[in-house]
């Protein structure tokens, strides 16, 4: 039995597919074509996750970000889609899907929301995600926070669901495991880059140096031909612009 990694639940992730044959954290992986450096090929009957062992298995709340592209016409278990796992394997559960493609030959996409009903059986709710294009890489992301799941692509929003939604293992429910799959032959989906920033966790803004201390302008010298010149003055006034700047001058 394969040994599930531990992964803190505050940690960020990143994975961007840079060795060759090498599936990372997604050990769990079947028919994957790693041909193309810096990206992964799902076709046929196919996919990759990481290993879900338990309820702490995975991640928990934060935003995850795929970088992929879709191809062909149909999804749901018979295509390709990019999904939080839930991190306990069981299902109908909680899986969290950040894109799948309709089945209606359109090749809209749109985000899902699944949980397990009183009587076991697998509900949902999906967004319909408008004038995203087909057969072109976007930024695929999910913000998963405390009631409520927001779809974003390429930054955009494009859907938020607030009923159902699970709370992670720190919250007393269960994490998610990463994986993108492709159960058809009439589609395919490549990956180039997978993120995920705990929620809360930011890059700190950059602090403002403090501005530079006024210098205080020459104190002006009479150079009148008829006055004499006060030498003591000078002086004095050479010392106070040194004290003022650290440089010597009238």
């Amino acid at each position: 039995m394969a040994t599930v990694p531990s992964i803190e639940t505050d940690v960020p992730f990143h994975h961007s597919f840079e060795i060759g044959n090498d599936a990372g954290p997604f050990q769990d992986n079947w028919g994957v074509d790693y041909s193309t450096f810096g990206e992964v090929h799902l076709t046929g009957i196919s996919g990759m996750k990481e290993l879900a062992g338990g309820p702490s298995a995975g991640h928990g709340y934060g935003t995850y970000t795929i970088n992929a592209k879709f191809e062909g016409q149909y999804a749901g278990f018979n295509g390709a889609a990019l999904i939080l796992w839930p991190g306990d394997n069981s299902w109908p559960g909680q899986e969290l899907n950040l894109a799948e493609v309709t089945p209606d030959g359109t090749g809209r996409q749109y985000g899902t929301v699944h949980w397990a009903d009183a009587n076991g059986n697998n509900q949902y709710e999906l967004r319909i995600f408008d004038n995203v294009q087909i057969g072109v890489f976007h930024d695929y992301t999910l913000v998963w926070e405390p009631d409520q799941i927001t779809f974003k692509v390429d930054g955009v929003v494009t859907g938020i669901i607030t009923d159902h939604v699970p709370r992670d293992f720190d919250a007393g429910g269960i994490n998610n495991t990463i994986g993108f799959l492709n159960n058809g032959f009439d589609s395919s989906l490549t990956v180039r880059q997978v993120d995920y920033t705990p929620l809360g966790l930011a890059t700190p803004e950059a602090v403002p140096p403090p501005p530079a201390a006024a210098v205080p302008a020459p104190m002006p010298v009479d150079t009148h031909a008829d006055t004499p010149v006060d030498w003591n003055a000078l002086a004095a006034r050479a010392q106070a612009n040194f004290d003022a700047t650290g440089f010597w001058f009238i």
